[in-house]
């Protein structure tokens, strides 16, 4: 923690508040840039929820791994897309697995967000993927991991609202 005019302010205080000098500050002292809160997020979770793409930048840069989830198992791209991030998206894409890639591309064109260019191309056929990821949800749910169908019925709640 650094001291920020008689306060402390964590990693994770400095990304919420928006304050770069104070972001750049604890990386350049080397602190970790995975440090998780009480709901398993990250400050790169942070940063991509808030759609602060210079953040996210920075926090990828010293070395802030994009493909960790929280407790319900959204990665900062999933929760970027969720807000309708799309620079914050651009910066993540490539550095996500294809199943959230394929998540995040749902959610942006539930929000209308639909002329985007990412890096990997949309899956041709999904029914296939929606059975396997079904059938995922399924057995996380039966071992008490429910944060595969959280995921699952997002998918389906934004794919319901882009059908006319």
């Amino acid at each position: 923690m650094l001291p920020r005019g008689g306060l402390t302010m964590s990693l994770f205080d400095a990304v919420l508040a928006g304050d770069r000098d104070a972001v750049e500050s604890h990386l350049s002292a080397g602190a970790d840039p995975n440090p998780f809160d009480e709901e398993g997020r990250t400050p790169l979770m942070a940063a991509a929820r808030a759609g602060r793409a210079d953040l996210v930048q920075r926090l990828l840069d010293a070395g802030a791994d994009p493909e960790l989830t929280d407790s319900i198992g959204e990665s900062a791209l999933i929760m970027a897309a969720a807000h309708g991030h799309t620079e914050v998206c651009q910066w993540l894409m490539p550095h996500a697995r294809a199943d959230d890639q394929d998540l995040a591309r749902t959610l942006l064109s539930g929000l209308g967000i639909t002329d985007l260019r990412l890096d990997a191309p949309p899956p041709q056929d999904n029914s296939f993927r929606r059975k396997l990821a079904s059938a995922g949800a399924y057995v996380s749910g039966k071992l008490g991991d429910d944060g595969a169908t959280k995921r699952l019925e997002r998918v389906l709640r934004s794919e319901k609202q882009r059908k006319p």
